[in-house]
């Protein structure tokens, strides 16, 4: 039996923050484990390419994955979160991500962080 989450309607929205967030604030704010977090994180690392190139390099050409999420990060991952409350299994979610690619682009974040500023203006 799946866990219940601390608050089942958190991810039940895009996620758009104004700084970056560590994964612990994350976990706060969609209240769910950091487990949860550090897992999609993980999954987001290995299929969402401008995912991965948005963590800063080290001096090794490897990227930092402990530095905090940007806002874009932190909006795929509350994007996750929503797909796994949907359907369910990892396996699902990855075969989503590999079908639709176009969801979790910057280009989308984008757009969708100028529709709410011009709501919200």
């Amino acid at each position: 039996m799946p866990r219940k989450r601390r608050d089942s309607k958190a991810c039940s929205h895009d996620l758009f923050t104004d700084y970056p967030l560590t994964k612990s604030e994350l976990t706060d704010i969609l209240g769910v484990s950091r487990d949860s977090v550090v897992r999609w994180s993980n999954l987001a690392f290995f299929r969402i390419p401008t995912f991965r190139e948005s963590y800063p390099k080290k001096s090794d050409g490897s990227f930092d994955s402990e530095a905090p999420l940007n806002p874009y990060q932190c909006w795929i991952l509350s994007r996750l979160g929503r797909e796994f409350q949907k359907l369910r299994t990892a396996e699902r979610v990855r075969l989503g991500i590999k079908n639709n690619p176009s969801i979790y682009s910057k280009y989308t974040y984008q757009n969708a962080l100028r529709n709410l500023t011009k709501i919200t203006a």
